[in-house]
């Protein structure tokens, strides 16, 4: 990961981003894939002798390193991240949670998928925070947050400015799939925020 540089938000307290409850808008960073959500959008084969639904191509594998400035190639790999919560990052009351964003980042050549590993399907697993590009940088302002359940994995598309995973409640295993190279400013580049930028979570009645 390199660092590009960092943004003074201190005169931004008041900018709050709603984390929320569906996958509405979340089109425009990635794939949500979850069967429910998705089965009625893609193609469906019957598979392994009628014991599984197979749902086609739901989101792409993305490789456009032969663009990258250093011409290396890149190989597909899977990666293990075990993402831990980070008490300091979180002021909870009865009410709401909100986490302190410090860093976006993205990933200029590939896409890159997590599937959470080890959770209940129905519980809230991990969140998600993405922001539109303006001129290469993240449009922060305009970040959207969104929460997942554990019987969802998340593909970001190439170029997608979001935030390291952010896991609730418990430490929580995730496969990574992505493309990498040896060159560390074509895998990953970092913004950071300082003091940060607050999302917040309204606790479900």
């Amino acid at each position: 990961m390199v660092k590009l540089f960092d943004v003074d938000t201190s005169d931004k307290s008041h900018l709050v981003i709603e984390c929320k409850r569906s996958y509405s808008g979340f089109e425009k960073y990635g794939v949500a894939m979850n069967v429910d959500h998705l089965k009625t959008s893609v193609s469906i084969d019957n598979a392994n002798q009628g014991s599984a639904i197979k749902l086609i191509k739901v989101a792409p594998c993305i490789n456009n390193y032969a663009d990258a400035p250093s011409k290396h190639l890149a190989t597909t790999n899977w990666n293990i991240f075990r993402s831990c919560v980070i008490p300091e990052k979180w002021t909870i009351t009865d009410t709401e949670s909100v986490y302190n964003l410090t860093v976006l980042e993205k990933h200029p050549y590939t896409t890159q998928t997590f599937v959470p590993m080890g959770r209940l399907a129905d519980e809230d697993v991990f969140i998600v925070n993405v922001a539109p590009d303006k001129n290469g940088v993240p449009d922060y302002e305009k970040m959207e947050s969104y929460i997942f359940k554990g019987n969802t994995a998340v593909t970001y598309n190439v170029n997608t400015w979001h935030s390291p995973m952010v896991v609730l409640d418990k430490t929580t295993d995730f496969c990574v799939v992505t493309n990498e190279n040896d060159v560390p400013e074509e895998n990953c580049v970092e913004v950071f925020y300082n003091p940060g930028i607050k999302i917040r979570i309204s606790k479900v009645e």
